[in-house]
């Protein structure tokens, strides 16, 4: 457990901002740790200076699916004068370890080492192929790469069991504690709405304005967000019956639970001219619809469709599918019930409550191949998901010692019982 502490806190030192040179950096030590435990390793990219690392301890014959470690070592920055501990410090103090990357995500990146790297010395027989990959360019949308590793080895992103950020932060709940596990992602689609009119100088307005044309399809749009019904229920009916209810007292509970249930729309870039005192021609925006897994490409379509009126164009720009755990899944029950089990022998009496992913991770380019998805960092209440929200990307983020070896001895053992 010291060699895992001290492997975060040196990842941590490693200032592997979005498309620095340290990224490159970061990528390499965990390289040469798997090189010296006699482990073969692929660097994928697609520019030299920004790798992102494979490695692969396979099965002599596989009785399961692979299962796939996944994880980001690049961070976003920090602001130095707003810290109260080095930015890459990686300083333990009274029990903490203070960062950036402690939480983001650079302390699964070690469990899932570690825990990778036990099963190699392990020798025993793996009844399934096992890949460690970690990846760069993930604050930045993942171009150079885990959507470039989807290019280079899109063998890897199919029928595979993935262990991913994004969950794992426990929360007390109606009394209760709950280790929390992502399951599924929401579809993000985005759409580009184009007004035209009349241009000219704003001394002498007309009816005709791209701008009035644009905020009243925007108001009808906004207005008519209840209209977005569709998509899977699943997972908010499934934490419904787990919690005994839909009232949550914990208000990060409370909006985690809602978020599973809802569709939104956000505004999220717009265009409406450049000068103060000429009217424009024309005005744009782009909305983000946020949508429950198993939401279709039409739906959305069909929806703007009904509220754009005329003068006003729409473009579908993207359309990236939800995915969400099948609950009858056998898999996914022996999940729970191990990761249950495992948190209550390492000390955490605790129940495990599945979610949606808040964000967009890393784990889209394998769910929409198939693949189940589950975002499992394991973490004691020192570090419950209403205390670190504000953490990542935020100021003084840090991880409890305790709750992080925790971790590591729970992923740990979860993984070596799927895998041995």
């Amino acid at each position: 457990m010291e060699n895992v502490k001290e492997t975060l806190i040196h990842l941590i030192s490693i200032p592997s901002v979005t498309a620095s040179p340290s990224e490159k950096e970061a990528i390499i030590f965990l390289e040469q740790i798997l090189k010296e435990e006699g482990i073969e390793t692929e660097r994928i990219f697609k520019d030299p200076e920004r790798l992102n690392l494979l490695a692969h301890l396979p099965a002599k014959q596989p009785e399961e699916g692979p299962l796939v470690l996944i994880s980001h070592v690049d961070v976003v920055d920090g602001d130095s004068d707003k810290w109260n501990w080095p930015v890459f410090g990686g300083v333990e103090e009274e029990g903490r370890i203070y960062g950036r990357g402690t939480l983001d995500t650079k302390h699964l990146t070690v469990m899932e080492l570690n825990a990778f790297l036990n099963l190699k010395r392990s020798g025993r027989k793996l009844r399934r192929d096992v890949w460690f990959l970690a990846t760069i360019d993930e604050e930045a949308g993942s171009k150079f790469g885990m959507e470039y590793v989807k290019e280079a080895r899109p063998e890897l992103f199919q029928n595979a069991m993935v262990i991913n950020e994004g969950g794992g932060f426990p929360l007390r709940i109606n009394g209760n504690d709950y280790l929390m596990l992502t399951v599924g992602e929401k579809a993000v689609c985005r759409v580009k709405l184009t007004a035209s009119g009349r241009g000219g100088h704003a001394s002498a307005p007309g009816d005709d304005q791209a701008i009035l044309k644009l905020a009243a399809v925007l108001e009808e749009i906004f207005g008519a967000e209840d209209e977005l019904c569709f998509g899977s229920h699943a997972t908010q009916e499934t934490m419904s019956r787990i919690l005994g209810g839909c009232t949550c007292d914990n208000p990060v509970a409370a909006d985690i639970f809602g978020y599973a249930g809802q569709n939104t729309i956000g505004l999220r870039d717009y265009q409406i001219g450049d000068r103060s005192n000429v009217i424009p021609a024309a005005a744009e925006v782009v909305l983000e619809f946020k949508v429950l897994p198993g939401t279709r490409e039409e739906e959305i379509e069909a929806f703007v469709k009904r509220h754009v009126k005329t003068g006003v164009q729409y473009e579908i720009l993207s359309f990236e599918r939800g995915f969400e755990s099948n609950f009858d899944n056998s898999a996914l029950k022996s999940l729970i019930g191990d990761l249950r089990t495992i948190s209550r022998e390492e000390g955490f009496s605790c129940e495990v409550l599945p979610m949606l992913a808040l964000g967009r991770t890393d784990g889209r380019f394998f769910g929409s191949e198939g693949s189940m998805v589950y975002g499992c960092s394991p973490l004691l209440m020192d570090d419950s998901f209403d205390v670190v929200l504000p953490k990542v990307h935020g100021n003084d983020e840090s991880i409890s010692t305790e709750s992080y070896l925790f971790g590591c001895r729970v992923l740990d053992r979860l993984i070596e019982k799927n895998c041995l």
